[in-house]
């Protein structure tokens, strides 16, 4: 879904005409169509896109998205989308030299709401549940231009030019902060564009403040990439790119700055992130059916974000830069676990702790702590309704108890060494359709973890050898497919696979002067150019290749978009 004007889509220009004036009216914030005075003063609006990049696509719906400030009605009188026939520009554009329209792809709806009567009601935080936004089918229009059979110079938005009843005010492009509704960037009118099925996608935090050439130009983001075929990301991109900002309607600066008593950061693109069902968090929001958790180690931000509109939050603190936050993970109860390096522990937050419109004070002190040193990740086992959490020596679970806190379960179990060396843990993901087993990443490589430990699963291997597995050697499997390959290497940062294809996506940052194979060369100067690579290795049967879409790219986790917690 491509639910915003990023690197597929993006807005070029909005205005209304007046047929009592020939006044520029592009700046303005809100667009009107219709008549407020039965006739008198006549309105229609215009909005343009740039959809180039959909020539070819396979499209399955396109939705234009507005948000109705105000109407005449609230019985909902129709309102009408057409194609322009022939260019316009915004600042010049006036009633008496408006374009045509090209009959045979109208959209149409019938709706009301911003009167008096039917008040709409903004949502700054979580704006995809507000009850103003009014989605229109123009999935006939939008693929005639993406197969290059109807010229795209825009849409004309009409209402009934008689009776003020029809009449409707919508936000343009031009958010002003002054205005009651118009005042965010999700209420511009936007192309909603849901393609046909294809690969599974990824997601990755990229440290790096690659130059864009779209929003956000230059900072780090949390990147979002078709997985069909890698090799064009050069030209093509991340097809979303996300951050915590004004523009996403993350609006408290606390939440990523932090305070003077828990000082927060820079966003540094991510760290953590997973796509989680709702659970304890109910939605309204047409985009916000599932959730990303996230966090990020650069700011100390934490948040809970509705996806795919990736706008506002239903739940967000900041934890600061200096605890070193390496893994998140959203509980069923709405409570976040936060795995911390510098504080050695798992943290729990509760989802009133982070609910929006809370002052810092509310989340500065965790609710429970558990001490782990080395904490780098944490996963909650919705087959054993516990939280699992990797540190330098051990894998480790926990169940919450009847106040929500968690319980160590006396049961720990100590990773593979690496040589004489400890394994260093960095990263457990769930390997989809085996619910027994997780992936475990470490400074030695990759393995998988057998959480019944009931079946003979280890095969020689590069890591873990047979001196090297330990007391509780019946866990750790060797017996995946293409094992070779995905543990080929290394100071592995994650690995996890697509449950439709079984293909593993997986980070790693082995750059061992002594050895001839090695993951990707170190590029760059920054002190996080460390732990970073600008590749994703994706394995399958046919091998282990590497795809960048920018070669200063900074990568230390990867993540497949799969809402299910096994």
């Amino acid at each position: 879904m491509q639910s915003g004007p990023r690197n597929i889509i993006t807005r070029v220009q909005d205005t209304y005409v007046s047929s009592t004036d020939a006044r520029d009216h592009s700046a303005g914030a809100v667009l009107h169509i219709g008549t407020p005075d039965n006739g008198t003063t006549k309105y229609r609006s215009y909005l343009q896109f740039d959809v180039s990049k959909l020539r070819g696509a396979s499209i399955k719906s396109a939705k234009l998205r507005l948000y109705d400030s105000y109407t005449g009605s609230c019985d909902g009188w129709w309102m009408y989308v057409d194609p322009v026939a022939s260019s316009w520009n915004q600042s010049t554009l006036t009633w008496a030299n408006k374009p045509g329209v090209t009959a045979g792809y109208q959209a149409s709806a019938n709706f009301g709401i911003g009167h008096p009567n039917c008040p709409d009601v903004p949502n700054r935080t979580d704006p995809d549940q507000s009850n103003g936004l009014r989605r229109i089918d123009v999935t006939s229009m939008v693929n005639a231009w993406a197969q290059g059979t109807l010229p795209n110079y825009g849409m004309q938005l009409s209402a009934g030019e008689l009776d003020s009843k029809a009449y409707k005010d919508f936000c343009s492009m031009n958010p002003d902060s002054a205005d009651y509704a118009c005042n965010i960037a999700y209420y511009a009118p936007t192309l909603e564009v849901e393609f046909n099925p294809g690969a599974t996608a990824v997601m990755a935090g990229d440290n790096y403040a690659v130059d864009y050439k779209g929003y956000p130009a230059t900072s780090p983001t949390l990147e979002f990439y078709d997985t069909t075929n890698p090799s064009v990301w050069p030209a093509s991109g991340p097809y979303q790119r996300w951050l915590p900002d004004a523009y996403h309607s993350v609006l408290d600066p606390s939440l990523v700055s932090g305070t003077s008593t828990v000082p927060g950061g820079t966003f540094g693109g991510g760290t953590e992130f997973k796509l989680r069902p709702l659970g304890a968090y109910s939605s309204t929001g047409a985009l916000s059916s599932r959730l990303m958790v996230m966090g990020d180690g650069n700011s100390g931000f934490v948040g809970v974000i509705p996806f795919p509109a990736l706008s506002g939050y239903r739940w967000a603190i900041n934890v600061g830069e200096g605890v070193d936050l390496h893994g998140v993970e959203l509980l069923p109860n709405g409570s976040v676990a936060v795995a911390e390096v510098a504080t050695a522990s798992v943290r729990l937050y509760t989802k009133a702790q982070g609910a929006p419109g809370n002052s810092p004070s509310a989340w500065q002190t965790p609710y429970d702590s558990q001490p782990l040193p080395g904490a780098h990740q944490v996963l909650w086992d919705d087959t054993t309704n516990s939280l699992w959490a990797i540190g330098n020596t051990e894998l480790v679970r926990y169940t919450l108890t009847a106040d929500g806190k968690l319980h160590r379960e006396d049961k720990a179990y100590a990773l593979p060494s690496n040589g004489t060396s400890p394994a260093y843990g960095h990263d457990i993901a769930p390997v989809y359709g085996d619910p027994d087993r997780l992936w475990v990443t470490a400074n030695a490589g990759v393995v998988q973890f057998s959480k019944s430990g009931q079946s003979s699963c280890y095969t020689s291997s590069r890591w873990p050898t047979t001196a090297e597995l330990g007391p509780d050697a019946a866990h750790w499997c060797t017996d995946y497919p293409n094992e070779p390959q995905i543990n080929r290497y290394s100071l592995v940062k994650s690995a996890g696979n697509d449950p439709a294809t079984g293909r593993v996506v997986t980070i790693c940052i082995q750059r061992d002067p002594n050895k001839t194979d090695n993951c990707h060369a170190k590029v760059g100067t920054e002190y996080w150019r460390g732990w970073t690579t600008p590749v994703m290795d994706f394995v399958d049967a046919s091998g282990r290749k590497s795809y960048a879409w920018d070669d200063m790219a900074a990568y230390y986790r990867a993540r497949w978009l799969v809402p299910s917690y096994t």
